[in-house]
């Protein structure tokens, strides 16, 4: 890992250095990260069979640093390395605490793009193109591997449509003899979707809906597939007030294939309205009640619920609320204060309780 990080910061300084030199008069070369001081408490953690999981206090921290360089007004290309556990793909968090020993470094994009007007295509790793109001159905720290598209569509002066896709390859099959000449193009497990997104003006208020259809072939990693339908809606007015709704189908047929207790449980929706109380504080409300299988665990937000292990966080089979308070320091420097109470929806054959959960976080957030 340590190798890993020396050549990643060999590699930005070469870029940066070659860009600079050549193009000192230009915007060509983008730097950008981000870097994060966080205190979280979970308090009242029920486990599914019965016993409470031990009050936690943690201090985390958070970074992550990129570049984007044009090399011309069609051709980008683009890195980024971050903290946090290379096997947890949720999660860039790391806690203090651990000897003053050196924190793992991963590289979490790298990938190359193409645009020519309203249309885009980009291979290899980067952020998720499917848009959405919240991290509900897909967390912004998992940035899938493969190739992503879409175009624009200018309807009138008062309406766009967006038609986004890609393909992603979760894992290759390398053969009974990890012979890589064997390696397919996904067919051992992948994903893809499909989404349209509608933006209009209705006056001085903006309208977002954006249905669309996320499909995995997860058989051998996770014994089951998903086909889930997702439907977006974000409505923000003048005064600042917005809201958004979720509601995620899956639509796979899961009889005999999974605990008898979750066969039917795929249905998932969310709702969070929020409002700036003045120009630097800002609020809002989340109430959510996402079924075992409304979700896919391992690519879901993973801030809800503590459930789960170091390398991914279950979240689903969950009801609860969250409510966040934000204060604007300055313009590319915040604080927020978050909450969540939780309860697990429907114990499954073998559990004795519900599971439980209450989360506090205090985050301070710079990026440039």
């Amino acid at each position: 890992m340590k190798k890993l990080l020396f050549l990643s910061f060999i590699l930005l300084a070469m870029v940066a250095n070659t860009a600079i030199a050549q193009e000192k008069k230009t915007d060509k070369l983008k730097l950008y990260g981000d870097v994060r001081f966080r205190t979280e408490l979970d308090r009242d953690s029920k486990k599914s069979n019965g016993d409470m999981r031990a009050d936690r206090d943690r201090l985390r921290l958070r970074m992550r640093f990129g570049f984007k360089y044009a090399l011309n007004e069609n051709f980008e290309f683009g890195g980024r390395i971050r903290t946090g556990n290379p096997d947890n793909a949720q999660s860039p968090h790391v806690t203090i605490g651990d000897g003053f020993n050196s924190k793992d470094l991963s590289v979490d994009k790298a990938y190359i793009k193409f645009k020519k007007g309203d249309f885009y295509i980009w291979g290899g790793k980067n952020s998720m193109n499917m848009w959405e109001p919240d991290e509900m159905l897909w967390d912004g720290d998992v940035n899938p591997e493969g190739i992503a598209l879409g175009n624009k569509f200018n309807l009138s002066d008062k309406a766009k449509l967006h038609l986004d896709g890609g393909y992603f390859i979760l894992s290759n099959d390398k053969g009974m003899d990890g012979d890589v000449e064997k390696q397919t193009f996904g067919m051992h497990s992948n994903a893809s979707f499909i989404q349209a997104k509608l933006c209009a003006k209705l006056g001085d208020n903006k309208l977002i809906i954006a249905p669309g259809i996320l499909n995995t072939y997860t058989e051998k990693i996770l014994g089951i597939n998903y086909q889930i339908f997702s439907g977006f809606l974000q409505f923000k007015m003048k005064n600042g007030f917005n809201m958004n709704f979720d509601y995620f189908m899956n639509l796979e047929d899961y009889k005999g294939k999974v605990d008898p207790a979750f066969e039917d449980e795929k249905t998932g929706i969310s709702f969070t309205a929020g409002y700036p109380i003045t120009d630097k504080f800002s609020a809002k409300a989340s109430y959510a009640q996402i079924q075992k299988y409304a979700v896919i665990d391992m690519f879901a937000q993973d801030d809800w619920v503590r459930w789960g292990n170091n390398v991914m966080t279950r979240s689903s089979n969950f009801g609860g609320f969250g409510l966040a308070l934000k204060y604007k320091i300055a313009k590319n420097m915040n604080t927020q204060l978050k909450f969540w109470k939780v309860e697990g929806l429907k114990k499954g054959s073998g559990d004795a309780e519900l599971e439980t959960g209450t989360r506090i976080r205090l985050d301070f957030n710079i990026k440039f």
